[in-house]
């Protein structure tokens, strides 16, 4: 007898041979095959896991970290030149722009406010590059703040710069007295032997010996501040605002043209030489005074101009001026 699968056919009541459709068999064969391709992915998946050996995924994976590693480490090599550069603006901007026009620096404090946030770049813990990330984001923030401060300082010079005109008119750049015969400089600025007690202290001006009378011309344009007698050795004494920073202040005068909050301008004659205070004869004791703090009067007239020149500058006083001096 044929070997094979026999089923019984009830029509015919007889044992027939049983013929497996071709479909049947593709779907069997369908089966086995995915069946194989399972046992062998878990096989695969066990082996990997007891040898550690990485998956194709987890490769692909680390290919790309690897790469955008890359990538972040040679975008903060393009970073680096831009802070130095940057950093050299803001030497130049602090030590020569700023300072040209009068205008206090930024400190470093300022350019690098806002970066002390330890929770600022919290969310980059969860990554790998964690370190990394946070290095090249902070870079880049502080070159962000400190580039928009640095368009703001260029701002702020720019709107100074167009009053430029002004503040040349308000550095008290002329000789409060007119150079020539009988006038000379008695005491420079800086420490000296003082002439009354005779020990040595430091001469916050400049003092200008000459006859009593002699005209005082404001250093530059400016609003009167105070006109008062100081009882400490300066006398009869007239202080000028000049804005910018500046002011003036002149002492041991016989007497004041001009009050409190009048208007100025370079050469105009506000008062005469005398000896009051604490003086040893008839002289004036001048100040420039930079952001309240005195500085060398030296440094900011013309030692050298003729004075038939220097006349052409002032205006004198009308003959009928009355002398305001507040003691003798």
């Amino acid at each position: 007898m044929a070997s094979g699968k026999y089923i019984y056919n009830s029509d015919t009541q007889s044992y027939e041979p049983h013929k497996v459709p071709f479909k049947a068999h593709l779907r069997s064969i369908a089966l086995s095959a995915a069946l194989g391709l399972v046992l062998c992915a878990a096989y695969v998946l066990v082996v990997n896991n007891i040898l550690g050996v990485p998956s194709l995924k987890q490769m692909v994976l680390e290919n790309n970290n690897s790469l955008l590693a890359d990538m972040i480490n040679h975008a903060g090599q393009r970073v680096a030149p831009q802070q130095e550069r940057l950093e050299e603006l803001q030497m130049r901007d602090n030590t020569v722009y700023r300072p040209i026009f009068g205008m206090d620096e930024l400190p470093t404090e300022v350019r690098d406010a806002g970066y002390d946030a330890p929770d600022r770049y919290a969310g980059f813990a969860k990554y790998r590059s964690a370190e990394t990330l946070e290095k090249s984001a902070s870079r880049q923030d502080v070159i962000e703040m400190r580039t928009y401060l640095q368009s703001k300082s260029y701002d702020d010079i720019e709107k100074v710069a167009m009053r430029m005109e002004d503040m040349a008119k308000c550095v008290p750049s002329l000789m409060p007295v007119c150079p020539g015969k009988g006038i000379q400089i008695t005491s420079p600025f800086g420490y000296r032997l003082h002439p009354v007690f005779g020990y040595v202290i430091f001469h916050s001006g400049t003092d200008i010996a000459g006859p009593k009378g002699t005209p005082i011309y404001a250093a530059a344009d400016g609003v009167v501040r105070e006109v008062r007698y100081n009882y400490h050795g300066y006398g009869n004494v007239i202080d000028i605002d000049h804005g910018f920073g500046y002011s003036t202040r002149y002492g041991h005068l016989d007497g004041a043209n001009v009050e409190p909050g009048q208007v100025v301008h370079r050469g105009d004659q506000i008062a005469t030489m005398g000896r009051s205070g604490r003086a040893t004869g008839p002289h004036l004791h001048y100040e420039v005074l930079y952001k309240n703090h005195q500085v060398n009067p030296w440094n900011y007239f013309d030692k050298t101009i003729p004075a038939k020149t220097y006349m052409t500058m002032v205006t004198p006083a009308p003959k009928a001026a009355t002398s305001k001096s507040s003691k003798k």
